[in-house]
């Protein structure tokens, strides 16, 4: 609050228009990094000693430690690349002996992890300290036990007194060396030009860049991706909404819809229509081109194009769903339940509801290719998605565009606040 005050006396001196841009992210959850190390520890509600430059030190070589995976050949860093934007730029991670993981999930970033209150895709960990020891035993990943982390780094000569600088002591605990990498990752943060413009540089972004910024806002993306990560600080469902048309349209329009198409089929079944094309054209001539379009493009887009046709005037709804109810069949549940391919099946957590750690947006340029299973590559086709699935807005390509070129603003560089 006190941090929001004085950047409010700050910007107010530049004029309405700044003024009320910076207001208004700052009412939507929107904050910048902070701007020093006693800013840091105050976010991160810790004492100087807990994040000592000697306990970060030892992470660090830690983090970049081969002798952690089984095979001595992969470090944490491996895949947390920072010339990647923390992440590895492939679809799946790939671990212990070129393993890929079982359900195609991809590497989420670890710069700006520090202010996330959740980690991992599905959200299960709450601390950097037990998600660091994940990566570390998951036999796809570094594979290694506790006892063997613990013998290997015992055999290397400086981590005796890195630990004893660290920690008062020489005994080395897998728990430590848990806990030293993620004091490490609590320092890998990032400043942009965005954060500039939240603390009074007013020409910190341009024209195109402030829309965006605005946009960002008023199309609902703020009110998952917030705080100073931009993300990380909940779970959500995903996707809210899967077919097109509940986005699209009005419940009642949808409703109208539905009716016209079934009483359509019924009708098609007392008639001498014989082929698909033509039941196809009938049903586009009764309902109208635009509301079978809706019903096309927003029910049956995971279906095949050349099975569409079949599906439309037959089985409809049947196909997916158990008979009167909304239920997926059982074979279909993770296979069309993202409005993309759903590699690997993961369903996050509660897999019914289909709940997910909402991502970081900070450096989201350079962490493709996107969603948890990495099945999207280009940014703009993952906005659109969000925007439809997710905020109900059909965005523009102008409208894509300018929240592109603000989340470009958001990329930054390390910060080095413990040196």
């Amino acid at each position: 609050m006190k941090l929001l005050l004085m950047v409010l006396i700050v910007i107010n001196l530049y004029g309405d228009e700044y003024f009320e841009l910076v207001l208004k992210a700052y009412k939507n959850g929107l904050r910048p990094a902070p701007s020093n190390l006693k800013s840091l520890l105050y976010e991160l509600k810790l004492e100087q000693a807990d994040i000592s430059k000697q306990k970060v030190l030892l992470g660090k070589k830690l983090f970049f430690e081969k002798e952690l995976s089984k095979s001595r050949d992969i470090s944490c860093a491996s895949c947390h690349s920072f010339s990647k934007g923390g992440a590895d730029s492939i679809p799946t991670a790939i671990g212990y002996k070129g393993l890929k993981n079982p359900f195609h999930l991809n590497t989420p970033t670890v710069l700006n992890t520090a202010f996330s209150k959740r980690l991992f895709w599905d959200g299960r960990e709450k601390t950097l300290k037990e998600q660091a020891k994940g990566p570390l035993q998951a036999p796809f990943e570094m594979a290694i036990t506790p006892k063997l982390a613990v013998q290997r780094i015992k055999e290397k000569v400086p981590y005796q007194q890195l630990f004893k600088n660290a920690f008062g002591s020489d005994e080395i605990t897998f728990d430590k060396i848990a806990k030293a990498i993620s004091i490490y990752e609590k320092t890998l943060l990032t400043k942009s030009r965005y954060d500039n413009f939240l603390t009074g540089d007013k020409n910190a972004l341009s024209k195109n860049e402030k829309e965006g910024l605005s946009l960002f806002i008023t199309k609902g993306c703020a009110g998952c991706h917030n705080g100073i990560a931009l993300g990380g600080q909940e779970l959500r469902k995903f996707p809210l909404t899967y077919h097109t048309i509940w986005s699209l349209s009005t419940p009642n329009h949808i409703e109208q819809i539905k009716k016209n198409y079934f009483d359509t089929l019924s009708l098609l079944n007392n008639m001498n229509i014989y082929t698909d094309e033509q039941k196809i054209e009938y049903l586009k001539s009764s309902m109208g081109s635009k509301n079978y379009k809706l019903i096309n493009e927003g029910f049956f887009n995971h279906v095949k194009e050349e099975e569409k046709s079949k599906i439309l005037t037959s089985s409809a709804c049947t196909s997916c769903h158990l008979s009167n109810s909304t239920e997926l069949k059982r074979d279909l549940s993770t296979k069309i339940s993202f409005p993309f391919e759903n590699k690997g099946g993961f369903l996050g957590l509660r897999s019914k509801e289909k709940y997910f750690r909402v991502p970081l947006l900070r450096n989201i340029v350079q962490t493709k290719p996107y969603f948890h299973n990495g099945s999207v590559d280009k940014l703009e086709e993952v906005i659109k998605i969000m925007g439809i699935h997710q905020t109900r807005n059909n965005l523009s390509n102008n409208e894509i565009n300018k929240i592109i070129a603000f989340l470009k603003s958001v990329d930054g560089t390390i910060v080095e606040y413990i040196k």
